[in-house]
């Protein structure tokens, strides 16, 4: 078996949707298909993940026919460092597979020797090799994430984004809509707010159970680390 770093290409695909991901604007991450591309999305809202490398390696081995074939895993993920003050242990990196659950139940046992062949690479470099399918990636934590990105870029006046995060510094978490009748009167006043919400949660400066539906029940609190880094 050889193993060669990186030298897979991204093009266009009869019947996919292929392209480059702009992973936090720091780097161009290479997708093949929309599950791919969901599950940058995904990576990219998890603040422990620090860097994703798209097609990291191929393995070229010889099938069952004697021939000599490629496999490219899909992505190797990195963590951040953890945060020693909470004694939390620093993940190892992911070697990355994503199917289809469908392909996945069809061509298993073509895929078989293959995800081996990850495997011990894996066990071998102090990695974990993994499979991920539309179960383990459009997940209510993917949901919601499209739901809130499309608040991504909305503009709203700095003192009252400052009124809202004092709020909740000062009283704890409370409901959105709890929220919206502290401090609103008209329902035109309530739908800007609860935009603003919406945005201050992607962005991470409130926090909720991001694995849960988002409605006006949901939650929400003050993401106070974030605030600390910001003093």
């Amino acid at each position: 078996m050889k193993i060669l770093m990186n030298n897979r290409k991204i093009g266009y695909t009869y019947g996919t949707i292929s392209g480059h991901y702009p992973f936090r604007k720091d780097a161009s991450v290479a997708y093949e298909s929309p599950l791919e591309r969901d599950f940058l999305i995904m990576l990219e809202f998890n603040d422990s993940v620090s860097e994703v490398i798209g097609q990291p390696l191929t393995f070229q081995y010889k099938n069952e026919n004697g021939r000599t074939v490629p496999y490219t895993p899909d992505f190797l993920v990195y963590f951040n460092e953890p945060d020693t003050a909470l004694m939390r242990l620093k993940r190892k990196p992911l070697l990355i597979e994503v199917k289809t659950k469908e392909d996945l139940d069809n061509k298993f046992s073509e895929y078989k020797f293959r995800f081996k062949l990850a495997i011990k690479y894996a066990q071998e470099n102090d990695l974990i090799f993994k499979i991920y399918d539309e179960r383990k990636i459009r997940t209510r934590y993917f949901k919601n994430i499209m739901f809130l990105k499309r608040y991504q870029k909305l503009n709203f006046d700095n003192e009252e984004t400052s009124q809202i995060l004092s709020y909740l510094y000062t009283a704890g978490n409370n409901s959105i809509e709890y929220i919206l009748e502290y401090f609103c009167v008209t329902r035109e006043q309530k739908g800007l707010m609860l935009s603003q919400i919406y945005h201050l949660l992607y962005h991470k400066k409130v926090l909720c159970n991001f694995n849960k539906p988002i409605n006006m029940k949901t939650q929400i609190w003050l993401n106070e680390i974030d605030e600390e880094e910001n003093l």
